[in-house]
């Protein structure tokens, strides 16, 4: 540490020569787009294979940065200064869902309805995103202000809140034109985009923290880069032929808030069960605790990707289903789930394997055994989670998003009671089992609504053969123990590929569709 300090004029210079460079690739990327993605066949499969597979490749490199980055955070900040901004990032996380008020999800779905209209669109709704916005900014200047008097906020989480606000205003205008590129079925290019800002980030970011600016220095890096990446957006606008129109009269403005107001409440609940623990466990087992927990996160957040990117994939296709041919949205639905649960089960057993490894990389001994058994909880609430997720769009997709309200209000209500209850008692682990009960509690409401508004869904046929496969690989894994994590992991994974062929979980259906996807498959709907 005392080298890295003494040379850390250098070594900033190298970093923010880094930034410059992909700061440069950035702007090509989004004036050029990526050559060759257009030659791409329009047939279903493969489009949604492109735009499922671009984004998640991107956005696992940002997570393979993420976590290489996260680790020099936690050692350079400490305990504390982490804790600090992880405050200013939880606040900035409830200001962007208000301000989005669901209408990255609204403007998708409209625009792959009618894409004549994308350009209003896109231009109104970020209208919309700034209005919100500047209604928030009196209640979070107080609560920054206070704060510091009334709540033990530290003066640079005071200041870094202020400075992640603000990058909301051009992340406003980002989240609008990625919302267009998604009703396109164009993610190819922002997930290049975003792989380009992330890594002019960490390099700005690694360059703050190594100068000494700290937490106020991480806020001010989010909001250089979140400036650039919007510059970026604009110019790659091109790419799609859309304009925005910056018109947004009441009439205009009524409307998108009527029908976008319960994605928001959605949106928001979601947040709110999911890091409301955070201020949980901070209140009643500190800083070091929350620390600890925090870690875990880290990990959750990467393999929450899959089943993000998979869905906005699938939403312009299952819109469009929804609008013209139900039997074709229930078949795609079904396949969806399934792949969901094949993907999530092994993630979710190699988590529970390596689980010590993974914590040892990224935070060190300090953070052992503690952030490791917790994770190796958490994990479990993976493959209802990955579920739900998609079961969520096909609601949105048949218009019934006010349903997926009740559902998280119910979430909201179990989690919040369950931690204010047993995390006083039990810390950080309490945490984490209530994480995975409360994805129990959705899927459960969630099931009701897609039985009412979609049809009879048979989750037994489903759930049972990949379960079965997943009991293999537990098998396993036990078995194997002894030779190390590492092998045994390897080993489980064959076997729970070989399981799934010999349960029948993947079978002609899924071999069509990989043909598909090679472009050899005679016969694929469009």
């Amino acid at each position: 540490m005392t080298d890295a300090l003494v040379t850390w004029p250098y070594t900033s210079a190298v970093l923010l020569a880094g930034a410059a460079l992909f700061a440069t690739l950035l702007f090509a990327l989004a004036r050029f787009g990526i050559p060759g993605v257009d030659r791409i066949s329009a047939n279903t499969i493969q489009r949604l294979a492109k735009n499922s597979a671009a984004p998640i490749a991107g956005q696992l490199a940002n997570r393979a940065a993420d976590l290489i980055f996260a680790a020099f955070v936690l050692r350079l900040l400490g305990a504390t200064a982490n804790g600090q901004y992880a405050v200013a990032v939880v606040t900035w996380l409830y200001l962007k869902t208000i301000s989005d008020f669901g209408l990255s999800v609204l403007v998708t779905r409209e625009a792959a309805r009618s894409p004549d209209r994308a350009g209003y669109l896109l231009g109104a709704s970020t209208l919309l995103r700034i209005v919100v916005l500047a209604a928030l900014v009196p209640p979070i200047a107080a609560y920054a202000v206070g704060g510091t008097h009334l709540f033990d906020l530290s003066r640079a989480s005071a200041i870094a809140i202020g400075l992640l606000t603000l990058s909301l205003v051009p992340g406003s205008y980002t989240e609008a034109i990625n919302s267009i590129f998604n009703a396109h079925e164009r993610m190819e290019l922002p997930a290049a985009l975003n792989v380009a800002t992330n890594l002019f980030r960490v390099c700005l970011g690694l360059a703050a923290l190594v100068a000494g600016f700290g937490v106020v220095g991480l806020a001010l890096v989010a909001l250089v880069t979140t400036t650039v990446s919007t510059l970026a957006y604009h110019v790659a606008l091109r790419h799609v032929g859309v304009r925005p129109v910056w018109r947004l009269t009441r009439s205009e403005a009524r409307w998108l808030i009527t029908v976008s107001w319960p994605l928001l409440l959605n949106s928001l609940l979601v947040n709110l069960f999911f890091r409301a623990d955070v201020f949980i466990i901070q209140a009643a087992r500190g800083d070091h605790a929350l620390g600890v927990y925090d870690a875990a996160y880290k990990f959750i957040n990467t393999v929450l990707l899959v089943p993000t990117y998979f869905t906005l994939a699938v939403f312009p296709i299952l819109s469009r289903y929804a609008a013209s041919d139900q039997t074709r949205l229930i078949d795609s639905y079904r396949l969806a789930t399934k792949f969901m649960l094949i993907i999530a089960w092994p993630m979710t057993l190699g988590t529970v394997a390596l689980a010590p490894l993974l914590i040892g990389i990224l935070g060190g001994a300090e953070f052992l055994p503690d952030s490791a058994s917790a994770l190796r909880v958490l994990i479990w609430f993976l493959p209802l989670s990955y579920v739900n997720g998609v079961t969520q769009y096909v609601l949105i997709a048949v218009d019934r998003q006010r349903t997926i309200t009740g559902a998280f209000a119910a979430a909201v209500v179990f989690n919040l009671g369950a931690n204010l209850l047993l995390v006083p008692r039990f810390g950080i682990y309490a945490a984490a089992a209530v994480t995975v009960a409360t994805e129990v509690v959705i899927f459960a409401t969630l099931a009701v609504a897609v039985r009412r508004y979609i049809g009879y869904f048979n989750w037994a046929g489903i759930a049972v053969r990949p379960a079965l496969a997943s009991c293999a690989m537990g098998a396993v894994l036990l078995l194997t123990w002894r030779a190390g994590a590492i092998p045994a992991t390897i080993a489980a994974s064959l076997s729970y590929a070989a399981a799934l062929v010999v349960s029948g979980a993947v079978g002609r259906q899924e071999a069509n569709i990989v043909l598909a996807l090679l472009g050899r498959a005679r016969t694929v709907a469009s």
